[in-house]
């Protein structure tokens, strides 16, 4: 069982490793193959250092993933902090959606959690839990665009599509990385998204993505 520690520096810094450690770890193993043994020796730290911050090896994996969830929202939030739209909102969280899907180490990582997390009950929860906010938030988005410009949309059919897209298209970029880039895919979701509001397809993406 973990000892008891204050949140000083070094402990907030030493479970900061292990994370990482976890997120390395996961990225060349698998999850399945990462033990205490493989994380603590990429988080480059005693394998009897590990029960003092984690009460278990599961629940530091559950810790990194939701490190890598709350990396994502505020790489969300600074791309969309200063965008007023809603619809202009959702373009720039697809486009920084797919950014991230070109670190190769940590949209493995995703993948390795997402097939994990049905069999391992508290990430379950907290997956459960972060997809139905990720969809509210979209959907609320698509409901504000639509009421800014008159356009009557079944938002909720809409946000599932949406989502569904993004996560369709961030596996096909790990599991074949050849087919198209994450500059491609974004625009693919945001010519979508355009033609949702008739606001036509995205030649400006296209420029940026170079076709």
């Amino acid at each position: 069982m973990a000892v008891p520690l204050k949140e000083t520096r070094t402990v907030v810094a030493r479970r900061q490793d292990l994370i990482r450690g976890t997120i390395k770890s996961i990225a060349k193993r698998g999850f399945a193959n990462s033990t205490v043994q493989t994380i603590c020796k990429a988080a480059g730290l005693s394998r009897g250092l590990i029960g003092h911050y984690f009460k278990s090896k599961d629940e530091l994996l559950v810790a990194a993933f939701r490190s890598l969830v709350t990396e994502a929202d505020d790489e969300t939030r600074r791309a969309i902090r200063d965008v007023a739209d809603p619809l202009e909102r959702l373009i720039a969280a697809t486009r920084v959606s797919f950014e991230r899907a070109e670190d190769r180490e940590k949209a493995t990582v995703w993948l390795a959690f997402w097939g994990t997390a049905r069999w391992t009950p508290e990430m379950n929860r907290l997956n459960h839990h972060l997809y139905a906010r990720y969809r509210r938030w979209v959907q609320r988005q698509l409901a504000e665009a639509a009421a800014a410009r008159g356009v009557t949309l079944d938002t909720r059919r809409a946000a599932l599509m949406y989502a569904q897209m993004i996560d369709g298209f961030s596996l096909g970029l790990i599991m074949d990385p050849k087919a198209y880039t994450p500059k491609e895919a974004a625009v693919i979701v945001c010519d979508w998204l355009r033609d949702l509001f008739g606001e036509g397809a995205g030649a400006a993406d296209r420029r940026t993505a170079g076709t």
